[in-house]
């Protein structure tokens, strides 16, 4: 039967493969988690904002507005350290998936040849069978004369 001399590789590219799967899926549910939290503080932002427009417009209480200032202003900072992070998170995943790609690559390279050596091997076979019908035959006529 058919031995893949490399098959210990192509196991070990498929592990790698695998590997990288997983870290994606990782990275994925990661940006995920980041991107959500970014809606989420846009959203209050934008609500604490609206409150202190409301605010304003009935009357103005100079402390609660610097109050809410202040409080805008560190809800910009983190905005601004979420979006910092999704950009990086995307990057690593951007990264991550290349990394991927060349080892699927690498992996379906292998696959193939295990294919190409697999056929060679069998039509060897073939060949080695006919060749040996062909000889049985011959021999069966060579008797009967």
């Amino acid at each position: 039967m058919y031995r893949f001399n490399l098959q210990v590789l192509l196991d070990y590219r498929k592990r790698i493969e695998e590997g990288l799967q997983i870290e994606c899926s990782h990275i994925q549910q990661e940006l995920e988690t980041e991107r959500q939290a970014l809606l989420s503080c846009q959203q209050e932002k934008f609500r604490y904002e609206e409150e202190l427009t409301e605010k304003e417009s009935r009357e103005v209480n100079l402390q609660e507005s610097v109050l809410y200032h202040d409080y805008l202003r560190g809800m910009r900072k983190k905005i601004e350290e979420l979006r910092n992070r999704v950009a990086t998170k995307k990057i690593e995943l951007d990264n991550k998936q290349e990394e991927l790609l060349v080892a699927t690559k690498n992996r379906k390279v292998l696959e193939k040849v295990k294919e190409k050596h697999a056929k060679e091997f069998m039509d060897e076979l073939e060949k080695k069978e006919r060749t040996f019908i062909d000889e049985v035959g011959i021999r069966r006529y060579q008797r009967s004369l």
